[in-house]
């Protein structure tokens, strides 16, 4: 066995027999024979000073085995330690196991969430999806819409113009019916006083039968004079 390194001063039983390159067991008969400066810690435990070991640690070691009761007091202690070590490493794996489960029921609600994520991402998906096909299809009545109105604009705007022909000529229809009704009205008045001065007339040649010939004659005359 080598001494190694002596710097370091007191150590752990464990870590000073892998320190040194023995064995825990043999490390404590080391010990149990004063070989090997050690000290009992708050806890029991060994801790070895190598500081103080000696130049030759496997000459020192090697000789008589120590008193029977010391090295079996070595014996129970590793025992001791050795149950110590293993009810610390149960406790360790007990934390270990907790915390693996605490992680796992993380992981869980991680994974759950990046599910939820997932379903709530399709689900955006689906309804980005169709509101653009109803978009497009809003898109597609509203460009029917647009087609229908400047259909409808243009067959407005034609009908506008034949509204207007017509307005004029009605218009016409109504100005020659007023010349014409005018030129009734002219006619009609000429052809009253037509009827009424043949009326007239009529009335004079009877007066004038019955004043005998010479009235007429001279009715007669009067109306050959004014004509000349």
């Amino acid at each position: 066995m080598d001494a190694g390194d002596s710097s370091t001063g007191f150590l752990p039983l464990a870590q000073a027999a892998a320190r040194l390159g023995v064995s825990r067991l043999k490390l404590r008969e080391a010990i149990a024979k004063g070989v090997v400066p050690a000290r009992r810690d708050n806890e029991g435990r060994w801790r070895v000073d190598l500081a103080a070991l000696p130049a030759d640690l496997r000459a020192a070691t090697a000789g008589p085995a120590p008193d029977p009761a010391l090295l079996m007091e070595a014996l129970f202690d590793e025992i001791e330690e050795l149950s110590a070590d293993l009810h610390e490493a149960q406790s360790d794996t007990d934390s270990l196991t907790r915390l693996a489960g605490a992680q796992n029921s993380a992981l869980d609600r991680i994974t759950g969430a990046l599910e939820q994520a997932v379903a709530d991402r399709d689900r955006l998906a689906d309804v980005t999806g169709r509101a653009l096909a109803a978009a497009e299809q809003a898109e597609a009545r509203a460009a029917a819409l647009q087609n229908t109105a400047d259909r409808a604009l243009a067959l407005l705007d034609r009908t506008t113009g034949a509204v207007e022909t017509l307005q004029a000529q009605v218009n016409r229809l109504q100005s020659d019916a007023g010349h014409k009704d005018q030129a009734i009205a002219t006619h009609t008045g000429q052809l009253d006083r037509l009827f009424t001065l043949s009326e007239q007339a009529l009335e004079r040649a009877g007066a004038a039968r019955r004043q005998g010939p010479g009235l007429i004659a001279r009715v007669l005359g009067v109306g050959a004079a004014r004509r000349n």
